[in-house]
């Protein structure tokens, strides 16, 4: 999920009860451990690949965020007297620790999802209810700070009230998948075409537009599609581009292996423009060729199979 949301989150658990409990230390504890797990995001600094290889797992971890909240609790602690905080060490430790699980729930929503167990296990868990930015999910935790900037006494009611109603709007867009799934498989079977696996994926505007992906017999079938579609959809088809020299070399490369262990429907094709040959690869889950795409890796060679550049696109 995008920084605001994260943000807006913890300050609202916060302001659920926390807040009026303990005071500012509470808000400044939760709201810490909503965004300190993307620290790990400091790695693309010197590695393009970072997001692939780093980011959303340990920091993003039940078990990585217990050491997250031993070390982020310590300053607000440390520095926290005036607030009554120097003596709260272990109730503080508690709160980041409430912030980093907020901020784990909030990016499993999410279609790239997050290493819940690692360093035990490095499977992401993803439940793809939303897409990484959701003005709903976000302005239901901005209404609750507004009414506690407003009306103090009613932070807790208001916090609560904030929490149910981003609870409801995750369980209809559960509902919306669904029937977006089950009305995907029926158009593919009225096209004759067998599947081995479908997914629904979360778009910008979900619960309302979902990205559909089929594979099945070495393709991939992928449309934009809506719970109430009826009729045919726009399916575009895409195969891999036949096997030769460049793809070859390419599919060697170190960083096409990473991002083909971490793609689910890598689609690869070959380009050529003038003496550069390029391989694209793409991760359908986030879009197809037509779309602003977060999931792109491309390899530039020139005419006797050097590689000239290697570059990854991604926003997440």
């Amino acid at each position: 999920m995008d920084p605001l949301t994260h943000t807006l989150s913890g300050m609202a658990v916060a302001h659920a009860g926390f807040h009026q409990r303990i005071g500012r230390p509470a808000v400044l504890a939760v709201t810490a451990g909503a965004l300190v797990p993307d620290v790990d995001g400091v790695m693309a600094l010197w590695d393009q690949f970072a997001a692939i290889k780093y980011h959303r797992g340990l920091t993003h971890s039940v078990f990585g965020g217990v050491l997250l909240a031993l070390l982020v609790a310590w300053p607000i602690y440390r520095w926290g007297a005036r607030w009554g905080a120097d003596k709260r060490y272990w109730e503080l430790v508690g709160l980041v620790y409430l912030g980093i699980l907020l901020h784990i729930g909030l990016d499993i929503i999410t279609p790239f999802g997050t290493k819940v167990l690692y360093p035990l296990s490095s499977t992401p868990f993803s439940w793809e209810l939303a897409f990484v930015i959701d003005p709903v999910l976000t302005m239901a935790f901005a209404l609750p700070l507004l009414v506690a900037w407003w009306r103090p006494r009613l932070a807790s009611r208001a916090g609560r009230m904030g929490l149910m109603a981003a609870i409801a709007y995750l369980g209809l867009a559960a509902g919306a998948r669904e029937m977006t799934r089950v009305g995907f498989a029926s158009e593919l079977r009225q096209q004759v075409i067998a599947a081995d696996r479908v997914e629904v994926i979360p778009g910008l505007f979900s619960p309302f537009l979902w990205r559909a992906v089929a594979e099945g017999s070495g393709r991939f079938y992928y449309a934009e599609v809506t719970p109430w579609s009826e009729g045919p959809v726009d399916l575009r088809l895409y195969s891999q581009s036949s096997r030769n020299g460049y793809i070859e070399r390419s599919d060697a490369l170190e960083s096409v292996q990473l991002f083909r262990a971490v793609a689910r429907f890598p689609w690869m094709r070959y380009l050529r423009r003038g003496e550069e040959h390029i391989v694209e690869y793409r991760d359908l889950t986030f879009g197809g060729d037509r779309t602003v795409h977060d999931m792109v890796l491309r390899v530039v060679m020139d005419e006797l199979g050097r590689v000239k550049s290697v570059d990854f696109n991604h926003r997440f």
